[in-house]
């Protein structure tokens, strides 16, 4: 049994991509969908779970799916907009980790570049 969950799906209309890789996010809120990153469910036919996900505008979820970035630097982006997303979704109340009872930190303005990890 799998994560499949509407309001995960519906969560990323209208946002920001988690994503924005440098030279390739279009930054625009209007084409961002959740993009599933591979994980062990998936295989023919079969999409990752929904909550192995994030934020994509169209630009970044195309350079993901055709692997357009280079080694261990796609797995970065991926694993960067998987915690970004995945504390959207815990700021929002959408996912609750139980016995949590610390208050949502105020985001950081902080983006680390990594010059040379896209193509």
């Amino acid at each position: 049994m799998g994560i499949y969950s509407k309001k995960l799906r519906d969560s990323a209309r209208g946002q920001q991509c988690t994503f924005r890789i440098p030279g390739i996010c279009n930054h625009d809120p209007e084409t961002t969908v959740l993009c599933h990153i591979r994980d062990e469910t998936k295989g023919m036919g079969n999409k990752a779970l929904d909550i192995s996900a994030a934020f994509g505008c169209s630009a970044c979820h195309t350079a993901i799916d055709q692997h357009r970035l280079i080694g261990l630097g796609e797995s970065g982006y991926m694993l960067r907009a998987l915690q970004r997303t995945q504390k959207i979704w815990r700021d929002s109340g959408l996912i609750v980790i139980a016995g949590d009872n610390e208050k949502p930190r105020k985001p950081s303005t902080k983006i680390v570049q990594h010059p040379g990890m896209y193509r």
